[in-house]
């Protein structure tokens, strides 16, 4: 829940800078016109944000379907790669590396003459939650793309989605209705003040600097865990009649007579010779102790 937490809020800052892009300084003149009415405005606002988060969940939450799809989460090379993505976009981001692959493309102008406002609100949300159809302002889409699949959890998925929607939204049903007072000021200030958005790209860097830290932990946790969970199948198939095999894992059984038997006792009738099974019995223990510990 803590990575999924700090993965939203990373998503959050991403979404925000997101907003310096041209088809966000659109939005808040065609959301905030003058001459629809403060209850439009607000109506439009309300479909945008909806449009906005659904977006940002059907991104990221089926980039995170495809890495469960291939098994990559909770793995020990997946975890790596996602901190190394997220430590890499961070570095560019505190850097102010230009963003590429860059996406020159806006939302249909159109729209906004042909349907009511609240649809095509809605739509114009739809589109610039699912963050890589219009302009990318910040490496931390890009990243937090690579970190969905790796990861490969759904909750992370969906949380990285709600909060990257959320931040593409807010700027916009901020100003929008405020857009003849503080609204239009601080349009004006985004236009005219790019060092707003370089302190922008330096809080998205804080923000995956944490969550690589954040999946770091996890990846430590996961091999703590795993090695816990060993070490307790080993201890229960251990015991005062029982002595761990050469595997570590599996135990073997001794008999009165002192030969080496797989975990079940023999059946006579085998001339005293070790039973057929105990080497694929012990296998099978190695296996059975890595899936109770995952």
């Amino acid at each position: 829940m803590t990575l999924a937490l700090v993965a939203a809020l990373t998503a959050f800052a991403a979404g925000l800078t997101g907003a310096w892009s041209p088809c966000g300084f659109s939005m808040v003149d065609t959301l905030g016109e003058a001459g629809r009415g403060r209850r439009a405005v607000l109506a439009a606002c309300a479909a945008f944000t909806v449009g906005a988060v659904a977006g940002g969940v059907v991104t990221f939450g089926a980039l995170a379907a495809l890495g469960a799809a291939l098994q990559l989460g909770g793995s020990a090379l997946a975890l790596g790669v996602a901190v190394a993505v997220a430590g890499l976009a961070a570095a560019g981001e505190a850097a102010g590396v230009r963003v590429v692959p860059q996406i020159r493309r806006q939302v249909p102008e159109r729209w906004r003459r042909v349907m009511p406002l609240p649809a095509a609100a809605a739509l114009y949300g739809l589109l610039l939650g699912l963050g890589f159809t219009t302009f990318v302002l910040t490496l931390a889409v890009w990243a937090l793309a690579g970190v969905s699949i790796a990861l490969g959890s759904p909750l992370v998925g969906v949380a990285i989605g709600v909060g990257f929607g959320a931040g593409r939204a807010l700027p916009v049903v901020v100003m929008a209705p405020r857009l003849r007072g503080l609204g239009g000021r601080m349009l004006t200030s985004m236009m005219e003040r790019p060092q707003i958005l370089r302190r922008l790209r330096l809080a998205d860097a804080a923000m995956l600097a944490g969550l690589a830290v954040a999946i770091g932990a996890g990846r430590s946790a996961v091999h703590l865990h795993v090695e816990a969970g060993v070490g307790r199948r080993a201890r229960r198939v251990g015991g005062p009649d029982h002595e761990l095999g050469p595997r570590g894992v599996g135990g073997v059984e001794r008999e009165p007579d002192g030969e080496r038997v797989g975990h079940r006792r023999r059946v006579g009738g085998d001339g005293g010779r070790p039973r057929a099974g105990a080497d694929v019995a012990g296998e099978l223990d190695a296996i059975v102790a890595l899936v109770d510990a995952l």
